[in-house]
């Protein structure tokens, strides 16, 4: 039976039953109407037969007070004959009102007459008594005709009581059998009103039985669908770290060969290389992006922020690439516009940042503008149109209903000639309705297209520069003229803090470095930082417990970036679902960090001088047979080679007590420490490309359970220190 049908089928049931319960209710009551009327009759007849017995009795009575006065010739009991002959008159005329019908009018006409006679009769024994005296009545009464009158009278009264009995006897009959029917009836009306509760329910229960299934086949997909949804963040977690591990190789890589004399041909190359690295690595991007956004997991984190330096780092951040097309790439501030704004300064550059990389993009002369103007607010808020208007290729007409779905470009050729996903417009159109915000496009093929953003803000106030950053142990480096940017650094290896305070030395920010959460937040509860960079790892107070606090107990909206060499799928989800903003996956690229410091901050920052990396740095490398990679310490050196050494004397330093720190934990059997020291240990061991050999092993370590295969994990702690122990001879080859 199809479910569709299944409602009109109940509907022809009730209707049915209904029908049913009618026809029963209208039967019932008519058989109980039938015995009311035939009790009614029944009492009518007894009435009758009453009456005919009180008529008799009454002429009885009568004649015997006649007989008497005669007799005796005592007058005393002539008194009241009168009223009993009235009552005899009164008695006959109500048998007449009951009685009367066709089949006992004669009798009644008789009895009338008889009556009427038998009274007349008496009456003139009565006168004649009076007037002639004793004997004259007693010769009247002798003469029998009285008598006859009486016998007459019974004769009659006898007649009409059989007939009544008659009619009594149908009227009970009729009785019985009304009631046996409404009896019957009334079961039958019993018997369906149990068997409709019954099926009732047994229908009601069944749905209800069918419901909960249904509820828990629903929680049970929901459950599956939660657990798919988790699978494929953690695979496209997973697949991002792995596949920006060797991107981000290829690109470093691509940029030092850019750095090295080259002939036409192999510069053309490089270049389609590196063009085709940084498309892979965009369509990483928007496939996290757009998987964190229908997961649920993109949140908004409003703060007070510089509309007009944000505007102007996004200038700084695209100009080179359009004076390499030869575009004029301009941005135009409306003097109406407040330039200290409340709002999610992140999620709207990543919106320009997309529609300016477009707009360049798909503009091959002319130029690309951007302009923001006021459109309406009020005291507590403003509304601002973004425009962002190019020369380009244009959109047709037929395009512009499809342009913001998911997998979709303009034309056919567009992902063939300039690349992409088709999600970056489909991530723009969400995070403009995740701020409450609209979007909309104007294009002609072959002039331009002009996309129009409208986002709601309230008017921010500037944060507290607060004290001067001083009065802690913990190192701190400021240098005047420059960019006024105040980061909190939690970290508690003592490589990564080296290669922090290097990093954020070169951009000349100003930086407060703790070695634990709880030190963290004790800093931000004194003092104003614009970012937080915080290790998840960490003695006393890990960067979860020390996120959550700054969140739920100082209250602060700061942002605040992950750090972790973590390659678990899900702990970029699992950052964010925390409170944090961003994950900065280790080892920390330069570019990577920088970026991430601009977008959240606002502000931008320029080097004092650049060094262009030497790709050897005076370092041998011992062939394919080598352990020890400096690429990445090069590239994070920029041809300081002081810092090179002191990284690798450090490394050399360092190793030593890690492992001596996890054969102590494994010696313990201690699977926490070890889990811990192995994550530690990825952290050290990351700076000379020791990944590749070591990281299966450590990261192994790090999801060790309670019930671990001793033997097995001494066996890799033997393999893990041999190959450290030919990695340490490396680096000291190299250092001395």
């Amino acid at each position: 039976m199809q479910p569709k049908l299944i409602k009109y089928y109940l509907l022809g049931l009730f209707v049915i039953g209904l029908v049913l319960f009618i026809v029963l209710q209208f039967n019932s009551a008519q058989n109980i109407r039938k015995l009311i009327s035939g009790n009614e009759k029944l009492l009518d007849e007894l009435n009758v037969k009453n009456e005919l017995q009180k008529l008799q009795t009454n002429i009885a009575k009568t004649d015997s007070k006649v007989r008497g006065t005669v007799i005796s010739q005592d007058t005393l009991n002539i008194t009241g004959i009168e009223a009993e002959v009235a009552v005899i008159k009164a008695d006959l005329g109500e048998i007449n009102k009951l009685v009367l019908n066709d089949s006992t009018e004669k009798l009644l006409t008789q009895l009338n007459y008889l009556v009427d006679e038998k009274n007349n009769f008496n009456v003139a024994v009565l006168d004649s008594f009076y007037l002639k005296g004793k004997w004259s009545a007693e010769r009247m009464i002798n003469a029998q005709k009285g008598k006859r009158l009486g016998e007459a009278i019974n004769v009659i009264l006898h007649a009409l009581d059989s007939t009544r009995q008659t009619e009594v006897n149908h009227t009970t009959h009729l009785i019985d059998t009304s009631g046996q029917k409404a009896l019957n009836w009334g079961t039958i009306m019993l018997f369906f009103a149990c068997l409709s509760s019954l099926l009732s329910f047994l229908y009601i229960t069944s749905r209800i039985y069918k419901q909960e299934q249904l509820i828990e086949a629903l929680d049970h997909s929901r459950q599956q669908e939660k657990k798919l949804t988790v699978v494929k963040d953690q695979f496209l977690a997973n697949m991002s770290h792995e596949i920006r591990t060797p991107m981000n190789a290829v690109l470093g890589f691509t940029h030092l060969l850019q750095q090295q004399p080259l002939n036409e041909k192999s510069r053309e190359y490089v270049a389609s290389i590196q063009h085709a690295g940084e498309n892979l690595l965009d369509i990483i991007n928007d496939i996290l992006d757009i998987s964190k956004i229908e997961s649920g997991m993109m949140r908004l984190e409003p703060v007070s922020f510089s509309l007009r330096g944000m505007m102007h780092s996004l200038q700084l951040m695209f100009q080179p690439k359009a004076q390499e097309k030869l575009l004029d790439l301009s941005v135009h501030i409306d003097a109406g516009v407040p330039d200290i704004l409340y709002g999610d300064v992140m999620r709207l550059t990543q919106v320009l940042v997309n529609l300016v990389n477009n707009a360049i993009k798909f503009t091959p002369q002319g130029q690309v503008t951007v302009r923001v103007s006021p459109v309406g607010g009020n005291e507590s808020g403003i509304r601002l149109l973004f425009t962002i208007a190019d020369t380009g290729i244009g959109i047709s007409p037929n395009k512009l209903s499809t342009i913001f779905d998911r997998f979709n470009q303009a034309e056919a050729d567009i992902t063939r000639k300039y690349g992409g996903t088709g999600l970056g417009l489909t991530i723009v159109k969400q995070l403009v309705e995740l701020q409450h915000g609209t979007i909309s496009v104007e294009s002609e093929l072959g002039k331009g297209s002009t996309f129009l953003v409208q986002l709601p803000y309230t008017q921010g106030e500037l944060l507290a520069e607060g004290t001067e950053l001083s009065g802690y142990s913990q190192e701190h480096f400021t240098l005047p003229q420059q960019p006024d940017i105040r980061l909190l650094v939690a970290e508690d290896n003592r490589m990564n803090q080296n290669l922090l305070r290097h990093l954020l030395g070169n951009r000349q920010l100003h930086y407060q470095l703790v070695a634990n959460g709880q030190e963290a937040v004790n800093a931000l509860s004194k003092q104003h930082f614009d970012l937080i960079l915080m290790d998840l790892q960490m003695p006393e107070m890990d960067g979860y417990t020390a996120t959550r606090k700054i969140r739920e107990e100082l209250h602060s909206n700061i942002p605040i970036v992950a750090m972790t060499a973590h390659a678990m799928a899900g702990e970029r989800e699992k950052c964010l679902q925390t409170g944090m903003n961003e994950y900065l996956a280790k080892p920390i690229r330069e570019e990577e960090l920088y970026r991430m410091i601009q977008v959240f901050t606002g502000k931008s920052s320029t080097p004092e001088h650049y060094v262009h990396p030497h790709p050897h740095n005076g370092y041998a490398y011992n062939g394919e047979s080598s352990l020890v990679q400096l690429e990445y310490l090069q590239q994070l050196s920029r041809g300081d080679k002081a810092f090179e050494q002191n990284m690798l004397t450090q490394f050399v330093t360092q190793l030593p007590e890690d492992l001596s720190m996890l054969k102590k934990a494994i010696d313990e059997e201690a699977a926490t420490d070890i889990r811990r020291t192995a994550h530690t240990l990825k952290t050290t061991i990351s700076f000379i490309g020791l990944e590749a050999h070591l990281y299966p092993i450590l990261e192994s370590f790090e999801h060790l359970e309670v019930n671990y295969d001793k033997a097995l994990v001494s066996d890799q702690f033997n393999t893990l220190k041999r190959l450290c122990v030919q990695a340490l001879q490396e680096t000291l080859q190299l250092l001395f």
